[in-house]
């Protein structure tokens, strides 16, 4: 019975923690110890001012009135990883297309815009100060255009003057990073204590996405997730110093990140647009950023710097999850296919895991040839539970089992389950990566359509899979406990069924390994 309980628990303490990760840390990001965050102050709202001045910009441009001031031509930043268009009102980015990444699993699908602008709200506005933003200033840049390959280096300078307030955005690039700087300089007769640089949210449906886009920052070093309704007009300050701020979906980022160390991020919605602000001060009329607009690679992000690997949250068991990522990455190399990389991983590491699964097995069929014995105790001593107990234990040391010796073996395994669980959710490589068969995708759930009707396939065989497993498992407990094992795969079957193919594929396989070591240590053992 005791083993029993130890199996439902750990089947249910996998499937509750796999739940906490998907939909309780997922929401609330907020660790024990992080900064708890406020309202933004009521009044004054700088932000309200800066929407109210972004909306008259937007007005007097479909008037024309802008266009005499200006080119109007919108200055685009070519380089080897992405492609970037400016306007020269507020100097803003109106788009962002990832070169190495397309929108959709098919062959001629357009790069994917990671950057949109809506209306008036674009990125990089600048709050400078409470009651003035330069969403209405008409900037002039020096270049029109700036193409930049490898360690090549470039930058785009906009300068403007609006009612006796000059500001200069110099914008630093180079040919092969997603990272690029922004340095601000402000001439006034008032000159602000700190600029407010914004950034807007990503562009809705962004292909392979299975997560929903969060605000997400790094304060104090501890990351703070924000789902979008659960942000306001009036927002929300995140107290501490904040190492960056932005946008986050399953693979990709977009975060603005302070430079001089000590800068304030805020989280809000206007206009129905969520967006996030970091405050920089302004020392010698000079604030600067650091913006990152890129996959959510971890090289990548490391190679960025300022913490932004943070962003890539593997979980508790991020010290197994790594190192199962860069395996994944080294059989992709030998297989040419992360779905048989995949099961070759998962082979991997059900064999190196034999021994202790074996002592499980082993266990197990011990403890169901005590169960005649163990049905007679409990009908004799049921209405003595301590008498039951000192028989029970009489009887164990008698047959020398240890109902907790199985215990251990299935603790030692759930880092690795969730470990490799945590690398395959979080794995760009899975992103638009074919399998076979109807499987073109392995970060999407898998659905065979029948008929116009999409269909589960993959999910469904897992499953089927559980539901043996739990039916070759010698019978041990009373019939409640063998009945929630029985409801285990129905469970997992509903809960994986919109999980991306690839994670499923790993639990397919490994209920198949299991299944067969399985037979075969019942099968030695008669």
């Amino acid at each position: 019975m005791e083993q029993s309980r130890l199996l439902l628990a750990f089947g249910i303490s996998l499937l509750v923690l796999i739940l906490y990760q998907e939909v309780v840390l997922k929401r609330y990001q907020d660790p024990e110890g992080a900064p708890a965050s406020r309202p933004v102050a009521a009044s004054p709202k700088p932000q309200a001012v800066a929407d109210a001045a972004a909306r008259t910009a937007a007005s007097e441009l479909a008037a024309g009135n802008l266009v005499a001031k200006a080119s109007g031509e919108r200055v685009v930043i070519e380089t080897e990883v992405f492609r970037l268009e400016m306007t020269p009102v507020g100097a803003r980015i109106t788009a962002v297309d990832l070169k190495n990444f397309r929108r959709s699993v098919e062959p001629e699908s357009p790069p994917l815009e990671l950057v949109q602008g809506s209306g008036s709200i674009l990125p990089l506005t600048l709050q400078l100060g409470s009651e003035l933003s330069d969403a209405a200033f008409v900037y002039r840049a020096d270049r029109s255009d700036l193409t930049l390959r490898g360690a090549e280096r470039g930058e785009v300078v906009f300068a403007a003057e609006h009612d006796g307030v000059r500001v200069q955005k110099r914008f630093v690039f180079s040919g092969s990073g997603y990272g690029f700087d922004l340095m601000t300089a402000i001439s006034a007769p008032k000159v602000p204590p700190s600029i407010g640089f914004v950034l807007t949210a990503m562009p809705e449906g962004l292909s392979g996405q299975q997560t929903s886009e969060t605000a997400v920052a790094l304060v104090d070093r501890n990351l703070i997730q924000k789902p979008f309704d659960e942000l306001t007009s009036e927002g929300v300050l995140l107290e501490g110093a904040s190492a960056w701020v932005g946008f986050a979906t399953q693979y990709f980022l977009s975060a603005v990140v302070s430079q001089s160390g000590r800068g304030r991020a805020s989280m809000r919605v206007a206009d129905a647009i969520p967006m996030v602000r970091m405050e920089e001060p302004v020392v010698d009329g000079q604030a600067s950023v650091t913006l990152y607009a890129g996959p959510k690679e971890r090289e990548t992000l490391a190679e960025t710097g300022h913490d932004l690997g943070r962003a890539l949250d593997f979980g508790w068991f991020w010290f197994v999850a790594i190192p199962l990522l860069q395996a994944l990455r080294a059989l992709h190399r030998l297989t040419g296919n992360y779905g048989v990389a995949i099961i070759v991983l998962t082979t991997l590491i059900k064999v190196a895991t034999i021994p202790l699964t074996q002592t499980t097995y082993r266990n197990m069929r011990e403890m169901q040839k005590l169960q005649p014995q163990m049905a007679k105790l409990r009908e004799k001593f049921k209405d003595d539970r301590v008498a039951l107990q000192k028989e029970m234990m009489e009887l164990y040391r008698r047959h020398r089992v240890n109902p907790l010796s199985g215990c251990l073996p299935m603790l030692l395994q759930l880092p690795i389950f969730v470990g490799l669980y945590n690398a395959l959710l979080h794995a760009i490589e899975l992103r638009h990566a074919p399998f076979a068969l109807w499987i073109n995708d392995l970060s999407v759930p898998d659905r065979l359509m029948v008929a116009g009707v999409g269909v589960p396939v993959l999910t469904l065989l897992m499953g089927a899979s559980m539901l043996l497993q739990q039916w070759l498992t010698p019978a041990q407990g009373d019939p409640t406990q063998q009945r929630m094992m029985m409801l285990m795969p129905v469970v997992f079957t509903f809960m994986f069924i919109n999980f991306p193919a690839g994670l499923v594929l790993y639990w397919l396989v490994q209920n198949i390994l299991s299944i067969g070591q399985q037979y075969l240590v019942v099968r030695s053992m008669k």
